[in-house]
């Protein structure tokens, strides 16, 4: 099985440098990686660049005009320059733990997609700080002893290190979902329901793509506790509330029904 982490980007160079660095750090490398940015913005490609010159897989960077919210185009666009079995889509905001890569190999059955929880949130004052990136290289980041003392709030049971006592938590716990932080799913059955609705705005365009492999006969895994990673939070200026409420209300009039193709998608 091939694997490609697929990471949107849009403004936020400090926080994709940060990521690209998690994955190159993985204890099982992923075949590629794709940065997906929905803009074509000069410090993104220096963070690329710089990266691409020493990363221990293929690097690979798509942008495209900013013309507003256009996260699920570009992404439709990774999905169709990806050539591996399986795709795993993040955030340039969202650093994972050094056994992501491996746990999505692990998890990944043919028929399901996977996908993580809730993340741990690391406020702007922790992670812009000087020595983020040396604490990531030693993985003190997800240490919840070394969070608690930056007061960083730490769910129980979110940081386990024993790969059995979380996957037999998850197992208690399922949920049928697909998040934007960290998620995968089969390439093949990406393709059959044509990919990301690009008729859709920021929110619930991540839970839509779920639905829709869901309604396709794909079983979705939650893997909350198996898979982890820590969230850099930051503003959303473009977050517009009444967009994400009709994408919450399309979301659900479509749960449980036939419907598996997007509205609107280059795929189709």
């Amino acid at each position: 099985m091939t694997l490609s982490v697929v990471i949107s980007a849009y403004a936020n160079a400090q926080a994709l440098d940060l990521t690209l660095q998690g994955y190159a750090l993985q204890k099982v490398l992923p075949d590629e990686v794709i940065v997906a940015e929905d803009s074509e913005t000069p410090d993104i490609a220096a963070v690329v660049g710089r990266h691409r010159a020493t990363a221990p897989f293929p690097l690979l960077h798509l942008t495209q005009e900013d013309r507003g919210f256009r996260k699920c185009a570009i992404l439709n666009a990774a999905i169709r320059q990806s050539t591996a079995d399986f795709l795993v889509f993040t955030d340039a905001d969202c650093v994972p733990r050094n056994d992501v890569v491996a746990t999505f190999r692990r998890l990944a059955r043919p028929g399901r997609f996977v996908s993580a929880g809730s993340h741990v949130n690391l406020p702007p004052e922790v992670h812009q700080r000087p020595g983020t990136a040396a604490r990531l290289a030693d993985q003190a980041l997800f240490d919840p002893v070394w969070l608690q003392q930056q007061q960083v709030h730490t769910p129980a049971l979110r940081l386990l290190t024993s790969p059995r006592l979380a996957h037999w938590l998850d197992c208690l716990s399922p949920r049928q979902a697909f998040v934007g932080n960290l998620s995968g799913a089969w390439r093949s059955d990406l393709l059959r329901v044509k990919g990301f609705d690009e008729a859709m705005g920021y929110g619930g365009e991540d839970t839509n793509l779920g639905v829709r492999l869901i309604n396709a006969g794909v079983r979705g895994f939650r893997a909350r506790h198996a898979l982890v990673c820590l969230h850099l939070d930051h503003p959303r200026p473009w977050r517009v509330n009444e967009e994400a409420l009709a994408n919450k209300r399309w979301n659900r009039s479509i749960a449980g029904s036939a419907t598996v193709l997007p509205r609107q998608s280059a795929l189709l």
